[in-house]
C-alpha cells in the first residue's frame, strides 16, 4: 500500500499540472486524447483545486453538449464522394492530356528543354562524367580569364553596352512555358539572397532578382494562379517567396486567389498560412470564412479555423464578430465532420458570447 502511495505521488511530480495549464488539458480530456496518466494526474488535480475544477467541468459539459448534437456530416457517403473525386481527377487528366495534344504549332523533337533534360539526368546518375565536364569547364574558364587580363587597354577602349540585370519578361513568355522551378540563390562575393525564376519552353528563360522586382514578381505571380501549367511543386515555392509581399495588396490578392481556388489542398493551405499576419482585412476574412465554409480539405479548415480564432482575438473590438462570422461558426459547429473545427467553433462562439443563441 505504502508502494502504490509512492509511485502516485511520483506520478503527480512528474506531471507537474499547472493551473494555466488546465485548460488545454481539459478539452484533450474530453476528447479522449490523454494517456492514462496524464488523465489520472488531471482528476486529481481537479479535485484539489476549486478554480480549476470549474474549468474542468465546463470543458467535459460542453464536449458532452456538441457530441449530443444529431451530426448531417455523419450521413455523407463518404465513398460516393471518394468515387466522385477520382471520377473528376480522371476528367480532368484526360482533358490535360487533349489539351497538350491539340496545341498548335511544331514542336521539334530535339528542342533546347529536350536537350537540358537528357544533359541533367546524365550529370546526376554519371559521377564521373561530371567530375570530368566541371574539369573542362574549369580549364576553359581559366583559359578565358587569362585571355582577358592580356590586354586590358583593348577591353576598356570598346564601347561599353549597358545590360539589364533582370530582363524584361514577356506575356507570350510566361504562357509558352510548360514547367518552372523558383529557388533562392546567393550570387558570388554577395551575402544577400535573390530569387531565380527558370521557365522551361521550347526558349528557356530565366529572371533572377529580389523578391520585389516587377518581373520576378510577376512571374512567380503568374506561376502560382495557373494551375493546370504548373505543377504543385513549382506553385508552392512561389508561395514561399510572395508570401514576404503579402503586404502589398497586388499580391495579396493573389495569395487569396489561391486559398480558395487551387487545385492542391496543400497550396490553399499554404496561402492561408501566409496571410495570417493580415486577418482584419476584409478580402483576407472573407477568404478564411470560404474556406472554413466551402473546402473539402479537412487540413484546409482547420488552417482557416484557427486563422479566424486569431484575427477574432486580436481584432480591434475583442468578443464581436459580424453576422456572416457567428453564422459560419455556428454551421461548422453542427456540420462539419472534423472535431477539432467543430470545438474550435464552439470556443470561438463562446469568447464571443454568441454559443447560446439559437
Amino acid at each position: 500500500m505504502s508502494e502504490s502511495l509512492h509511485n502516485a505521488g511520483d506520478m503527480d511530480a512528474a506531471m507537474n499540472i499547472r493551473c494555466e495549464d488546465i485548460e488545454g488539458l481539459s478539452i484533450l480530456y474530453s476528447c479522449d486524447e490523454l494517456d492514462a496518466a496524464t488523465r489520472t494526474a488531471l482528476e486529481r488535480h481537479a479535485a484539489q483545486c476549486s478554480a480549476c475544477a470549474t474549468v474542468f467541468a465546463r470543458e467535459c459539459n460542453l464536449h458532452q453538449a456538441i457530441a449530443s448534437f444529431d451530426q448531417p456530416a455523419n450521413s455523407l457517403d463518404r465513398a460516393g464522394l471518394l468515387l466522385a473525386e477520382c471520377r473528376s481527377q480522371l476528367a480532368e487528366a484526360i482533358d490535360d492530356h487533349e489539351a497538350r495534344r491539340n496545341q498548335p504549332g511544331w514542336r521539334p523533337i530535339f528542342s533546347p528543354a529536350a536537350w537540358w533534360s537528357v544533359l541533367r539526368d546524365t550529370l546526376v546518375y554519371h559521377p564521373a562524367m561530371s567530375m570530368a565536364a566541371l574539369v573542362v569547364v574549369s580549364f576553359l574558364a581559366g583559359v578565358a580569364g587569362q585571355r582577358m587580363r592580356v590586354a586590358p587597354v583593348q577591353v576598356a577602349a570598346r564601347p561599353v553596352m549597358t545590360v539589364s540585370a533582370a530582363p524584361k519578361i514577356t506575356d507570350e513568355q510566361l504562357h509558352r512555358a510548360e514547367s518552372a522551378s523558383v529557388a533562392w540563390v546567393t550570387p558570388f562575393g554577395s551575402r544577400t539572397p535573390t530569387v531565380q525564376v527558370e521557365l522551361m519552353s521550347q526558349t528557356p528563360t530565366s529572371i533572377e532578382g529580389a523578391p520585389e522586382d516587377a518581373d520576378v514578381e510577376r512571374a512567380l505571380t503568374f506561376v502560382l494562379e495557373n494551375a493546370q501549367q504548373f505543377d504543385p511543386g513549382a506553385r508552392m515555392d512561389s508561395l514561399n517567396v510572395l508570401r514576404t509581399r503579402a503586404a502589398d495588396p497586388g499580391v495579396r490578392r493573389s495569395l487569396c486567389d489561391a486559398a480558395r481556388a487551387d487545385t492542391n489542398p496543400g497550396v490553399r493551405m499554404k496561402a492561408l498560412e501566409s496571410l495570417q499576419e493580415f486577418g482584419q482585412d476584409p478580402l483576407v476574412r472573407q477568404t478564411i470564412l470560404d474556406a472554413l465554409e466551402n473546402d473539402t480539405n479537412s487540413g484546409v479548415r482547420v488552417s482557416a479555423i484557427n486563422l479566424l480564432v486569431t484575427s477574432l482575438q486580436t481584432g480591434s473590438e475583442p468578443g464581436s464578430a459580424d453576422s456572416q462570422t457567428v453564422s459560419v461558426l455556428r454551421d461548422r459547429l453542427r456540420n462539419d465532420p472534423n472535431n477539432y473545427v467543430r470545438l474550435q467553433s464552439a470556443a470561438a462562439l463562446r469568447d464571443l458570447g454568441a454559443g447560446d443563441r439559437p
